[in-house]
C-alpha cells in the first residue's frame, strides 16, 4: 500500500484513497491479542488486492474516458489497448517485483516524466503559500511597459513577487522586499520569459492578458499539471518511431524522426466552435497544389450567402460551381441560379482550384480519418499571433514547403526540394503517396516542459480542462466513499469480535 500513499506523484488525487483508511482497517483486523486469524487475513487480503487493482487502473489507464470530457462522436479519440491487470499483479508479487508493475503502468513518455517533476516543483509553491492574489477587477485598464509614459504602477512590487515566485525572475534575499514601483529592463526580460511559458505573444508589456495568467493561483497550476498527466494516460502505449504531434492550445506542430524532434512549426486549429478533433492516424500522401473541395457546412453557411449577393467573388477566387441534375454533374456560372430559392445546397458542390487564392494554400498532408482532418499551407498571414484558433477545425501550417521537404526526403531522387517547389506552385494537382509512415497525434496538452526544463501553460480553448476537472472531482467523491464504507465495515467486525469474546 505504499505507493497508494504516494498516489500523488503519480498525479492521482491521495485524499481520494482515504489512505488513513488502510492502517485502520489493519487494526480493525487485528485480533485482541495483537495476531491476525485466517479470515480476517483473507478479508484484507481481498480489500488491499481491490484497491492495487484500481490504482493500477488509474494509474494505466486513467480515471476517465476521454469521451466523457466530450461527448461529441470522434472529437477525442486514441487508440487504447487493455491490459489483464490482474494477472499482472500476481505475476509481480510472485516475483517480488511490484515495483516493476507500478513504474510499467505509467505512461512511458519524457513528457510525463517531466510533469511529475513539474508537480513536485509547484506542490513545493503551494505548500509555501502560493504567490500573492492579483484582484482583476481593480486593474480593468492595464498597461505597463518600459516606456516613460507606462514604466511605473503600483502593481510593479506584486509582479516582481509572482515572477520570482515562478522561477521567471531571480531575486537576491535583499531584493525580495524591493517596493520599487519602477518597471525596469530586468522585470521587463522576466515578464517576456513568463509571456512565453503561457503561450502569449513576448512584448514584454504588462495588459489585461497578462495578468489573468499571473490571477491563476499555484494550486490551479498545480491542478492543471496533473490534468495533463491523466490525458498522457490516454494515449497508444507507444507514438511510434516516426511521428507528429499536433498540440492544439499551444498552436505548435512537431516532427519526430526516430524519436529525435527534427523539425518543429507553428499552426492554426479549431474555432472554439469548429474545434479540431482529437485523434491519431497514419499519413498516406502529400498533395502538392491541391484543390478545396469545399464542406457542404462552409458553402451552406458561408458561401450561400455570398453567392445571393452577387459579384464577382467566386471568378476572383477561383471557385467553380457544379451542380447536380438528372443528366448528371455539370459546372454551371455563379448567375445561372436564383440564389434566393435555394435553402439545400445538397445537389451543388463547390470547388476553389489550385492557386495563390486556394483557401489550403499550395500542400496538404493526408492521414485519412472519419473527420476529414488534414494538414495544409494557407494564404493567412496571422501566425504572429497569440490565439491562433482561427480554422474550421483542420490544421494550418506555418511552414508547410519545409515539412513537405523533410517528409519527401524518402523521395529524393525523384522530389528535390526544386521539384517541390515547382510543383507546389505550378496549379497542376498531384498526389505523392508515401513509403515510410508517419504517425500523426493531435493532442490537447495545456501544460508541457520544454527541452531546458521550462514548464509552459497553455489556455483552455475548448474548455476541456475544465470539465475534465469537474468529472475528477465527482469520481474522486465516489471513490472516497467507497473507501470509507469498506472502512466502517472492517471496523463493525472487529466490535462484533470482541463483543463475542
Amino acid at each position: 500500500m505504499g505507493y497508494l500513499k504516494n498516489s500523488g506523484s503519480a498525479g492521482l488525487n491521495e485524499d481520494a484513497y482515504s489512505l488513513s483508511d488502510i492502517d485502520e482497517i489493519q487494526n480493525a483486523l487485528l485480533g485482541t491479542h495483537g495476531e491476525y486469524d485466517l479470515p480476517k487475513l483473507m478479508k484484507i487480503d481481498v480489500f488491499t488486492t481491490a484497491m492495487a487493482l484500481t490504482y493500477l487502473n488509474h494509474t494505466y489507464a486513467g480515471r476517465i474516458k476521454p469521451n466523457e470530457v466530450d461527448s461529441k462522436e470522434n472529437i477525442w479519440v486514441e487508440k487504447y489497448k487493455p491490459v489483464d491487470l490482474v494477472d499482472e499483479l500476481y505475476s509481480a508479487i510472485q516475483n517480488n517485483r511490484i515495483d516493476l508493475i507500478i513504474e510499467r503502468a505509467e505512461p512511458q513518455y519524457e513528457l510525463y516524466e517531466k510533469l511529475k517533476i513539474a508537480r513536485e516543483e509547484y506542490k513545493r509553491i503551494v505548500a509555501e503559500g502560493g504567490w500573492e492574489k492579483i484582484n482583476l477587477e481593480d486593474f480593468k485598464k492595464i498597461k505597463i511597459d518600459s516606456t516613460e509614459e507606462f514604466n511605473h504602477h503600483v502593481l510593479v512590487p506584486t509582479i516582481r513577487n509572482i515572477l520570482n515566485k515562478t522561477g521567471d525572475l531571480q531575486l537576491a534575499k535583499n531584493e525580495v522586499a524591493d517596493t520599487s514601483q519602477i518597471y525596469d529592463n530586468k522585470l521587463r526580460e522576466a515578464v517576456m520569459n513568463f509571456q512565453e511559458r503561457h503561450t502569449l505573444e513576448r512584448d514584454g508589456i504588462v495588459g489585461m492578458n497578462l495578468l489573468k495568467e499571473m490571477a491563476t493561483s499555484a494550486e490551479d497550476r498545480l491542478t492543471q499539471i496533473e490534468l495533463n498527466m491523466e490525458r498522457l494516460r490516454w494515449l497508444s502505449d507507444s507514438l511510434g518511431d516516426n511521428y507528429i504531434i499536433v498540440n492544439v492550445p499551444s498552436y505548435w506542430m512537431r516532427l519526430y524522426d526516430s524519436g529525435k524532434r527534427s523539425f518543429e512549426t507553428k499552426v492554426m486549429v479549431g474555432q472554439s466552435f469548429h474545434e479540431t478533433p482529437l485523434f491519431m492516424d497514419t499519413m498516406k500522401y502529400i498533395v502538392l497544389s491541391p484543390k478545396w473541395h469545399v464542406p457542404i457546412s462552409i458553402m451552406t453557411n458561408e458561401l450561400l450567402p455570398k453567392l445571393r449577393r452577387g459579384g464577382n467573388y467566386f471568378s476572383r477566387n477561383n471557385f467553380s460551381i457544379y451542380q447536380r441534375t438528372s443528366d448528371g454533374i455539370k459546372e454551371i456560372s455563379p448567375n445561372a441560379v436564383n440564389w434566393n430559392a435555394v435553402r439545400n445546397m445538397g445537389n451543388y458542390s463547390i470547388v476553389q482550384n489550385a492557386g495563390a487564392s486556394n483557401a489550403l494554400g499550395r500542400v496538404k498532408f493526408i492521414f485519412p480519418n472519419a473527420n476529414n482532418i488534414y494538414m495544409h499551407d494557407t494564404p493567412s498571414t496571422q501566425f504572429n499571433k497569440a490565439n491562433r484558433a482561427l480554422s474550421h477545425g483542420c490544421i494550418r501550417l506555418y511552414e508547410p514547403e519545409k515539412l513537405a521537404n523533410y517528409i519527401l526526403k524518402e523521395k529524393a531522387d525523384t522530389w528535390t526540394p526544386e521539384k517541390i517547389h515547382k510543383a507546389m506552385y505550378s496549379g497542376d494537382t498531384k498526389n505523392v503517396y508515401l513509403s515510410r509512415q508517419w504517425v500523426v497525434h493531435i493532442v490537447y496538452w495545456t501544460t508541457w516542459v520544454d527541452d531546458t526544463g521550462k514548464v509552459h501553460f497553455a489556455k483552455d480553448v475548448y474548455g476541456y480542462d475544465k470539465a475534465q476537472r469537474e468529472i475528477l472531482a465527482k469520481r474522486d467523491i465516489n471513490l472516497k466513499n467507497w473507501m470509507q464504507k469498506r472502512t466502517k465495515e472492517f471496523e463493525n467486525l472487529k466490535r462484533k469480535e470482541i463483543a463475542l469474546r
